[in-house]
């Protein structure tokens, strides 16, 4: 399975794809990490036996042309040469298009891997990478770029091979941005995965008494309570408005990377 993983920044995205990818693991499957973008997150929260890879920049593009497009001993005269870095960073979606297609080679082409799991950045830098395919495939009636955009638009589209998970935290602004996401995804018609909350905390009970002896600790309930019932109804209201249900990952104490991914890894075996 291919797993995108997006969302507003600052959630835990990387986290929850590390977790995505030690539940995989733990499954028995082999395991790839790609971070589309500069080296972060995920690379610092797998552990070393799960491979990672990063896909960024003109030299990513480089690799990618020179596989596909056979350039033998061609090929390093062009990469080196001044246009070629300069067509790579005038040409719109060029980076797009090849990160999508580097992400394909890894996952079917080089039949290494049964699970690969993509930190796709923020949900803005995802949407350009994941739209980035069907539309060359609409602009390129034909030829090598047509076939391999539609190639790796049926992929993002095929929900038995691939998933794109949308992860949120119990808050206004990153609920409303998960939302918006799903919404662009259906759009899109790509493959929609879950809607993952993170550090979310335990539903309150249904009746509280707050104390009034000490105002200090009820101040501290009540505002524990007000974030807790404020954290439920943001949930339902998302569930309401995108018509799916979402998975709960609890807040964890401050640990390192590693650690808090393998704790989130039980919650979310079901999508590996």
């Amino acid at each position: 399975m291919l797993h995108y993983v997006t969302g507003k920044g600052g959630v835990g995205k990387s986290t929850i794809a590390a977790a995505i990818a030690i539940a995989a693991a733990a499954r028995g499957h082999r395991v790839l990490g790609i971070e589309l973008g500069p080296r972060g997150g995920l690379a610092r929260a797998l552990p070393p036996d799960i491979e990672v890879m990063q896909i960024d920049g003109a030299a990513a593009v480089g690799e990618y042309l020179t596989r596909r497009m056979h350039l033998g001993r061609f090929a390093r005269p062009i990469l080196e040469h001044p246009l070629y870095n300069a067509f790579v960073e005038a040409a719109p979606g060029v980076r797009e298009l090849v990160a999508i297609g580097k992400v394909r080679d890894e996952y079917e082409l080089q039949k290494r891997w049964d699970t690969v799991v993509v930190d796709a950045g923020g949900s803005g830098h995802a949407l350009e990478h994941l739209r980035m395919p069907a539309t060359a495939e609409q602009t390129f009636r034909s030829g090598l770029i047509h076939r391999e955009a539609a190639r790796n638009a049926a992929l993002l589209r095929d929900p038995q091979r691939c998933a794109i998970h949308v992860i949120a935290m119990p808050e206004e602004m990153p609920l409303g941005e998960a939302a918006q996401t799903v919404e662009a995804l259906r759009t899109l018609d790509l493959a929609i995965g879950r809607v993952i909350v993170n550090r979310c905390t335990p539903p309150a009970p249904a009746e509280v008494e707050i104390p009034t002896g000490d105002p200090v600790v009820a101040q501290v309930l009540q505002h524990a309570l007000d974030r807790a019932h404020a954290q439920e109804r943001g949930i339902d209201e998302l569930q309401r408005r995108l018509g799916l249900p979402v998975i709960r990952v609890p807040r964890l104490p401050v640990m390192e990377l590693t650690a808090q991914a393998r704790a989130l890894a039980w919650p979310l075996a079901e999508l590996a």
